[in-house]
């Protein structure tokens, strides 16, 4: 398939519709964005690129070092360290994704588009051989390949969003992270959905009938307040 499409999402229905027709036969995550910009994690776009690294474990360290006391499942292993930091922020070199087209579409249309440009939905058939394996016990911070990674469902935001990850390799030559839609193993299976401005409010009042809202997406407070004051302005 194309990294580049001509479809467009007017509503949830075309949503839908391509999910039936296009991923029927593969494994597909979305990722939703309420502007085309390239597929980096965050960390790629912090400080000093000679430093990304040390950068990188200062964050990761001090999270774990500091969050202890706001948890309430303590996290096994790096990987649930790190899946916990991203749902909560943290700069990381894991990029979300999630497995549910709609909740895909909700974070590429929640808010207003930012200078009346289009989001997009990322459509991404994900190689099963790509997969890390539950039991993988290698380091997130050493992998020789972009790889991609589920989560164990360590707080109730991965489960109610459905949440996968990419985790993002750091190129040593290059001294930077490359987007996942010029990496030479994924480009051929991207493809950029386009949702025009003007279908952004319809699309929100659409996704909140199939309960498709923040506090679905959010199952917390905050989630709540966020959903309660959409709904009532």
């Amino acid at each position: 398939m194309p990294l580049e499409s001509n479809s467009q999402i007017l509503s949830v229905s075309d949503l839908t519709r391509y999910v039936e027709q296009e991923c029927a036969k593969d494994f597909c995550l979305f990722r939703g964005q309420r502007r085309d910009k390239a597929l980096l994690p965050r960390i790629a776009l912090a400080g000093d690129k000679s430093d990304i690294l040390a950068i990188e474990q200062v964050l990761f360290n001090e999270f774990v070092r500091r969050s202890r006391p706001f948890l309430e499942i303590r996290p096994d292993d790096p990987w649930d360290w790190l899946a916990l930091a991203q749902h909560f922020g943290l700069t990381t070199r894991l990029l979300d994704w999630t497995d549910n087209p709609l909740a895909g579409l909700w974070f590429a249309v929640n808010g207003r588009p930012q200078n009346l440009d289009p989001g997009v939905l990322w459509v991404f058939r994900v190689p099963p051989e790509d997969i890390l394996p539950p039991d993988y016990s290698g380091s997130p911070f050493e992998e020789k390949r972009t790889k991609v990674f589920r989560p164990r469902h360590i707080t109730k935001r991965i489960a109610a969003q459905g949440g996968w990850f990419t985790v993002h390799k750091f190129m040593e030559e290059e001294k930077k992270f490359v987007p996942l839609e010029k990496n030479k193993s994924y480009k051929a299976r991207l493809e950029k959905l386009i949702i025009p401005a003007a279908s952004f409010s319809e699309l929100r009042k659409q996704l909140n009938r199939f309960a498709v809202n923040a506090a679905a997406l959010f199952p917390d407070l905050v989630g709540l307040c966020q959903h309660l004051n959409w709904s009532e302005f």
